[in-house]
């Protein structure tokens, strides 16, 4: 009941039911007076006249015949010219108001499969066109949480050129309910980007806290997260976080090797696309390519396609007790059902990702879920 009550407070909703009662009222005031005298049993025409004299469509088809008929028309008319212009104003004030808050980043994102990136710097436009490029954002919509001024959201909306395929969501990535509205549930990954303006600990903080709403919403998402200062990385790492990148930590290692031989700089650029689209990509192993050996696959891609196989890619995976132990022994058997007997948990964690690259001609790809390797220079760019 106090639901009820607190429903028809709303102006809108008070709108609603004083037309559902004037339509009501006139289609049974119209049978009443016109039909059923003559001997129609229709109260479908009658409310058929209620709804076309409300709208003041007026299509003639049925008119009164009587005094008492007009009169009832006329009121209908009168009343219902001012309710539907006030619900048609109120709609369209309702639209303008959700699609303002939608632009402000208020509104909870409905997605799934799509990409969120938590904090924004000014490395991450570069971010953003390597997902285009890579296809991570082929199909799928990017929402960012921040909590950037309206004026630079509407630039970036302008700079990234994804048009209806971008969401904002605005607010303090530290604050639960602003990360819930993401909806990180459904999402394919989140990036935990260091927040621009902060200093390094206050961004490497407010990453820690973003990481641990985001994980303990989504226990199965995909998390990479920026860190600015190394001390932090193994608390990142103990929030969930799945792969974390140190900011100017591939710098110094760069700097070092360009001091060996300059030409490391322009390959590594050449290799991930810093100038133009990259040549480094990943795909999955086909059924016929688990069966063979390194050797096999290099030479099968290189006289083929022209790639050039860099490395071998396992993907993360659930470990479950069930998994490591042998169908085929009683006491492994007895074991499991140890286990689910007195409700303990079967999952061991997660396995992965791993890669090795460049392995002996002889490994075998059976365990492999994919691999590195060069596209050719035509299809590089």
């Amino acid at each position: 009941m106090t639901t009820t009550r607190t429903a028809f407070r709303n102006p809108f909703h008070k709108l609603l039911l004083f037309i559902a009662l004037l339509l009501c009222l006139s289609s049974v005031g119209f049978y009443l007076i016109e039909l059923r005298p003559q001997g129609r049993d229709d109260f479908l025409s009658a409310v058929w006249w209620a709804v076309v004299t409300l709208t003041t469509v007026g299509y003639g088809d049925l008119v009164p015949a009587t005094t008492e008929g007009r009169i009832l028309g006329l009121l209908v008319m009168i009343s219902g010219i001012g309710m539907v212009s006030t619900l048609t104003g109120n709609l369209a004030s309702l639209i303008v108001e959700r699609h303002a808050k939608r632009r402000k980043g208020l509104l909870k994102v409905n997605l799934s499969g799509h990409v969120i990136i938590v904090g924004w710097n000014s490395y991450a436009p570069n971010l953003v066109r390597t997902l285009k490029e890579t296809g991570v954002l082929r199909g799928s919509e990017l929402t960012l949480v921040n909590n950037l001024p309206a004026e630079e959201r509407e630039a970036l909306a302008f700079q990234l050129e994804m048009e209806n395929r971008l969401h904002f969501v605005y607010g303090d990535p530290t604050h639960e309910n602003v990360i819930h509205r993401a909806s990180p549930t459904q999402a394919r990954v989140v990036y935990i980007l260091s927040q621009a303006g902060m200093p390094p600990q206050d961004a490497d903080q407010q990453n820690l806290y973003a990481a641990l709403i985001v994980r303990g919403l989504a226990p199965k998402a995909k998390i990479y997260a920026e860190v600015m200062l190394a001390e932090n990385y193994t608390h990142l790492l103990r929030a969930g976080v799945d792969e974390i990148v140190a900011r100017g930590e591939m710098t110094s290692l760069i700097l070092g090797l360009m001091g060996a031989t300059p030409s490391v700089w322009p390959f590594l650029q050449r290799l991930v696309g810093v100038q133009g689209p990259g040549c480094l990509d990943y795909r999955a192993l086909s059924a016929d390519e688990r069966r063979m050996n390194w050797g096999e696959l290099v030479a099968t891609r290189q006289t083929g396609a022209g790639e050039l196989p860099l490395a071998l890619c396992k993907e993360s995976r659930d470990l479950n007790l069930k998994d490591m132990l042998d169908e085929g022994s009683a006491l492994d058997q007895f074991i499991l059902e140890l286990f689910t007997a007195t409700g303990q948990q079967t999952s061991l964690g997660q396995s992965g990702p791993d890669i090795l690259v460049n392995p002996e001609q002889a490994q075998p790809l059976a365990d492999y879920d994919g691999i590195l390797f060069l596209k050719p220079a035509a299809s590089g760019g």
